[in-house]
Formats: structure tokens, sequence, C-alpha cells
């Protein structure tokens, strides 16, 4: 009961972070969006703002004054301070006389190298193309010309042009962390779900089987002397024995285990004396095969997780050849530092778009089962161990190969 309302409260905590997530992130990107659209606009004011102060002070002008020292003075003590952009000033003829943010040097045209004025001239034909150019004139109603002023980009104006990207680029950013975070609360919900259920079906196992060997000792006392009885009574406290393990593998789930060394190959063949006492059962012949290399390896491991492993894989293997029989290949061996196990058997196989899926809790290619014992393998593997599980292998009809990697250290 307890552990129900634990993982409700879990459940409604990551839902409620997710939620705070989009709320808060919403409002962050609206928030920087107007503050930064604001910051652009003053911006732009000021640089719009250098026009219209040229123009009037232009046409206030005094007719004997000496327009090209007056656009000079202007130019370096009222513009310059301003801008952050490139900006030539250009003579009636289009000779340029002054320049700014151009990394040129800032002497008299006719001392600049050819290569220098080239550049200028290029610069002054491109802002022309881009009608970044202002002709001044005496007045409104003048045809004469008497200055150029030709300007580049300034970086007010860059911002603007890359500002839907950004815009898109945060967009996509926030809904790929959402979508992040999101999978992470999914997946969080998920695992929080299985290892309720698995301590759940731990616990549910605990009374019945306190029952159970409760009557087996009663039975025992009272049949003790018929033998028949006897071996019947051993086969109970066999598979008592085995749902009581079955139980504990349950309660492990989701709990802090203790790795200890233990010869891995002797494992293995325990596991595999097991299924060979149940092959008869089969309709059909089906034999196991172990080839190792790691008999006297001492591996540090959970070996009754290892073994709820290899059974789940044996099993899995058994299935996929009830109709048709044939031959399940178990190979150890050592390779840089790692232990691989590898599990091939000559089944139906599985489909390659199915190679990842299969580890995920409910899918399974088979018409019963709850698709729950390669989940269970691969978080022993991956969670307890620090290793690797994965499909090495699979073709359709022909048979599928298990790998399980183990790190020795």
């Amino acid at each position: 009961m307890r552990s129900g309302i634990l993982l409700k409260r879990t459940i409604f905590k990551r839902s409620l972070t997710l939620k705070l997530y989009f709320t808060a992130g919403t409002i962050i990107i609206f928030v920087f969006l107007i503050l930064y659209t604001n910051s652009l606009l003053k911006d732009i004011k000021k640089d719009v703002q250098i026009v219209p102060d040229l123009y009037a002070k232009f046409i206030s002008l005094p007719a004997d004054v000496n327009l090209e020292s007056f656009l000079f003075q202007y130019f370096m003590s009222e513009i310059v301070p301003k801008i952050d952009y490139p900006i030539i000033l250009a003579d009636s003829l289009n000779k340029p006389y002054a320049w700014e943010n151009t990394r040129i040097d800032k002497i008299a045209f006719e001392d600049l190298s050819e290569k220098d004025q080239t550049k200028l001239r290029r610069m002054m034909k491109r802002y022309k193309s881009q009608l970044n150019v202002i002709p001044l004139k005496y007045n409104l109603e003048s045809d004469r010309v008497l200055s150029y002023v030709y300007f580049g980009e300034s970086s007010t104006m860059k911002q603007l042009r890359y500002m839907p990207y950004i815009e898109i680029a945060m967009v996509v950013l926030f809904i790929f962390l959402g979508f992040y975070v999101f999978s992470s609360v999914k997946k969080n919900e998920e695992n929080i779900l299985w290892i309720g259920l698995a301590k759940e079906t731990a616990h549910q196992f605990g009374s019945p089987l306190s029952s159970l060997m409760g009557w087996r000792d009663v039975l025992a006392m009272k049949l003790g002397k018929d033998k028949e009885m006897l071996k019947i009574i051993n086969y109970m406290q066999n598979d008592l024995e085995r749902l009581n393990k079955i139980a504990s593998r349950f309660g492990k789930v989701g709990s802090t285990i203790k790795l200890q060394p233990v010869i891995l190959h002797d494992l293995i063949q325990e596991t595999i004396d097991f299924f060979q006492r149940r092959l008869p059962s089969f309709s059909q012949k089906i034999t196991i095969n172990f080839v190792s290399k790691i008999e006297d390896k001492n591996i540090k491991l959970d070996p009754d997780l290892i073994k709820w492993t290899l059974e789940n894989l044996i099993k899995n293997s058994l299935d996929a050849m009830q109709k048709s029989g044939g031959e399940i290949r178990i190979s150890a061996f050592e390779y840089k530092r790692n232990i691989y196990i590898q599990v091939k058997d000559s089944g139906k196989g599985i489909p390659k778009a199915m190679f990842k899926r299969i580890f995920s809790p409910g899918v399974t290619t088979k018409n019963r089962g709850w698709g729950l014992g390669l989940s269970l393998a691969k978080r022993i593997i991956e969670e307890y161990h620090e290793g690797k599980i994965h499909v090495e292998s699979s073709e359709l009809n022909k048979g599928t190969t298990f790998e399980v990697i183990i790190p020795e250290d």
C-alpha cells in the first residue's frame, strides 16, 4: 500500500516538473524576445536619427560655408562616435575623401595604395547596389548633388536579419529539451512502475510461500514413512525453493545489490544443466551446447541475477525453436578486459526493425507472454553490472544471436 502511495507521489512530482518546465520556458522565451526586440528598436532609432540630423544641419547652413569642410567635421564629431558600420563620404564626383570602420588607413585618398583605393571603390559600388547611399543636396528641390554618403550594414541590421533564425533556433531547442525532459520523465515513470511491480510481486509471493512450506513440513511429518510420498514432498521442496528464488530475484529489482566474485563458467554451466533436464519435455529435438574459454575466470557479479538473465535468454531461444527444433549454442570468451556471452539459436529469428525494441517492456515476438524477460535482462546487465546486451545478429527463419558483455573490473 505504502509503495503505491510513494509511486503516485513520484509520478505526480515528475508530471508537475514537466508542466513547470513548459510554462517557465514559454514565459522566458517571450520575455527574451520582447526585450531583444525593444533593444533592437532602440538601436535602429539611434541609427536612423543620424540621417535627419545631418539633413537638418545641412539645409540650415549659410550659403558661404565650405560644405566639404563642414561635412568632414560633422562626420568626425557627430557620426563616427555613434556608428559601428562602414561609412564613406564622397564628393560630387564620387571621389572618397573620408571613411570610417573600413579597415583602410584614414589618409588622403591620393596617398592610399592602389589596392586600398580599389577596395573603397568596390565598397561604394556594393553599397550603391544595395541602395545604401544618400545624395546630399542644398535643398529637396535642387538637383545639384554636393556630396554622397555611402554606408554599410550596421550590427543592428545584421541582428535583425538573423533574428528569425535565432527565434527558430530557440523554439527548436526548447522543443528538443522539452521532448528530452518528457522522455526522461516517461522513462523514469516506467522504471518506477516496474520497480514497484517487481517489489509488490516479491511481497505477494511471500505469504503463500511461507504457508506452503509449513504445509510441506506437516506432510513430511505425517507421511514420513511413505517413500513415494517422500519423493513427491522432495519435488515440492525443489519447486518451493525455485519459487523462493524467483521472489528473491523480483525483490532485488530496484534495490542496491552487492557484487561478489563468481566463477562465471560454473554459473553458466549450472543454468544449462537446469534446462538440459527439461529438454525431453519438448516435442521437437533441441540440443544445448556450451563452448567456454573462461573456465577459471573470477568475475564480480550477482550470481542470482546473472542466472536469471541467462535463463531468460535460453528460454527465449527455446520458445523460438518449439516448432522446428534445433541447436542452442552458448559461447563464453574474453576480449579486451570484457567477458562476452553469446546465446545463438536456430529459431524463427527477429526482424531487424525490432533489434532495439525487443528489450522494451511489453514488446515480444511470441503469441503469448508479457515481453518482460528481455527487459529485465537489459536492466540486470546494464544497470547492475555496467555491461551491455544486444541482438548481435538475426535472420528470419535461420536464428538469432544475443550477446552479453560484462566488464571484468
